[in-house]
């Protein structure tokens, strides 16, 4: 509990440093709320504020920093890779709710190249990022590489296909195997299977060669 309250921001101030038995000088003080008086004690509503140890914001700064500097060595080490391919392209960061995305921008006519046949280049690429980020020990979010909209057309992609098998399954009773691919790809087709009740779906396989099976329920 580091939120106190008081008659006035000073007072709450107060209380949060008589509860955690330290000077003004080790703490940090966001106000919350300043409080009203009200008039006749009617409506009245007493300060807020957050009282912070400074060896926890230290220690949550660092800890920013060190994070940031993580993912700019993973964004110069895709860098380095991509340099590596002999034409004009950029790394661009962006920061999603669900994963850290980094989108290789190139040519349209280059972009089959970095993407390679059904994923294969960019999923082995994604591969080898992943590995690098868990060699920092970042583990804040799944790393995510894309390039000319190919994670958008292959998400659709995959949407129709097990939505199609699935069907397929219902009709015939028997089950369908789909083709390997990485545990990105087979999360999406689990969420979209995931309120048909008419139907399983199961992971085989080890390693790379893992695969989906929809089986009838």
């Amino acid at each position: 509990m580091t939120e106190f309250q008081g008659t006035t921001i000073q007072n709450a101030i107060d209380q949060g440093l008589k509860a955690l038995h330290l000077e003004r000088e080790q703490v940090a003080v966001d106000v919350i709320s300043e409080g009203r008086k009200g008039f006749l004690g009617i409506g009245r509503k007493p300060a807020r504020v957050e009282v912070k140890p400074l060896s926890n914001v230290k220690s949550l700064i660092t800890q920013t920093n060190t994070t940031h500097e993580k993912i700019a060595q993973i964004q110069t080490y895709l860098k380095a890779i991509v340099a590596a391919m002999d034409f004009d392209q950029q790394v661009q960061l962006i920061k999603n709710a669900d994963n850290l995305k980094f989108e290789i921008q190139t040519q349209e006519q280059n972009q089959s190249r970095v993407i390679g046949k059904h994923g294969k280049n960019i999923n082995a690429l994604q591969t080898i990022i992943q590995e690098y980020a868990y060699y920092l020990d970042f583990r804040e979010e799944p790393i995510l590489l894309d390039c000319g909209g190919y994670r958008k057309r292959r998400q659709e992609a995959l949407i129709a296909l097990s939505t199609f098998k699935a069907e397929q399954v219902q009709a015939t009773h028997k089950p369908t195997y789909l083709d390997p691919m990485p545990a990105l790809e087979r999360k999406i087709i689990y969420e979209n299977l995931a309120a048909n009740n008419q139907v399983i779906v199961r992971t085989q396989g080890r390693g790379l060669d893992r695969y989906l099976v929809i089986k009838p329920a």
